[in-house]
């Protein structure tokens, strides 16, 4: 699906019609989107890289 970040009052970010952040930053709401792209090919969150430290 193709992830959408679009301005209104901050930015929003939408995939498939569902919302995924609004009235955010842009900053975050990039790296909000980078997040579903990684979701959408297959990486799974496991936190292991942060369990480790």
């Amino acid at each position: 699906m193709p992830i959408k970040i679009t301005k209104t009052n901050g930015y929003k970010v939408t995939h498939g019609g569902k919302v995924s952040a609004k009235h955010t930053s842009k900053a975050k709401a990039e790296a909000q989107a980078n997040l579903l792209r990684g979701v959408e090919h297959g990486w799974v969150p496991t936190r292991e890289k942060t369990k480790k430290k």
